[in-house]
């Protein structure tokens, strides 16, 4: 059978996970949450592309029962550029975030967010995260605009951002699509961004058009990769 599966990928554990996540359940969409450990509980702002805004961490004893319903994922400890750190460095980033998180959710955990954005990762971080721990899939923030399926899961590029302005023509374009082999429209962001948009309502919008379509099925990352793993070992 072909599926066209819709999935969500979020980052940094901000205040506004708790109000997104209100909303994505409301339309039984499904996320995949990459959570920092090390800051827990901090309140701040931050200038995010010129403009000020909330970016309040979540407290720890929140992440079981607010991420209950979706997937858990690395983002690492910290939140450095890995490509600026050492192997060890690295390993240290990788195993206290997912120590942490196993032990606050009792799940299995098996993917990650790179942090930083852009020029964030390369071969030699890949090879170290997948030697040296359970991490089987990791996400850029490198946007195609298609709906195809990663080359490589340690180099998961994404459809687009949420902020992305062909995001509604998108929806339309995979919602009319009638394929001959899987797609997957993978969309990715932060939940405080639509505090500094200002687009909770267009986002909420884009809810309601993708939502409740008998011929999209609605993943977290993680069972998009097992989804396609087992795909591939059945061939």
């Amino acid at each position: 059978m072909v599926r066209k599966i819709f999935t969500l990928s979020f980052d940094d554990n901000t205040v506004q996970d708790e109000r997104f996540i209100e909303l994505i359940d409301k339309y039984n969409l499904r996320a995949t949450f990459n959570i920092n450990t090390a800051t827990f509980g901090n309140k701040h702002n931050i200038i995010h592309q010129g403009i000020d805004v909330c970016h309040d961490d979540l407290d720890a004893d929140k992440v079981k029962y607010l991420y209950r319903n979706h997937e858990v994922a690395l983002h690492t400890h910290s939140h450095p550029n890995l490509k600026k750190c050492d192997d060890e460095r690295i390993v240290s980033e990788i195993k206290q975030n997912y120590d942490i998180l196993t032990a606050l959710t009792g799940k299995e955990i098996i993917g990650m967010a790179y942090p930083c954005g852009g020029d964030c990762y390369d071969e030699r971080v890949m090879k170290v995260i997948t030697d040296c721990s359970p991490v089987r899939y990791a996400r850029t923030t490198d946007a195609h605009h298609t709906f195809a399926f990663p080359e490589n899961f340690m180099a998961w590029h994404p459809t687009c951002h949420q902020n992305d302005s062909d995001l509604m023509e998108l929806a339309d374009k995979f919602i009319a699509a009638e394929p001959e082999e899987d797609l997957l429209f993978y969309l990715w962001g932060h939940t405080f961004e639509f505090d500094k948009f200002g687009s909770w309502d267009s986002f909420e919008r884009f809810c309601e058009k993708i939502a409740s379509r008998l011929d999209i099925t609605y993943m977290t990352n993680g069972e998009v990769y097992r989804y396609v793993t087992k795909k591939l070992h059945s061939l």
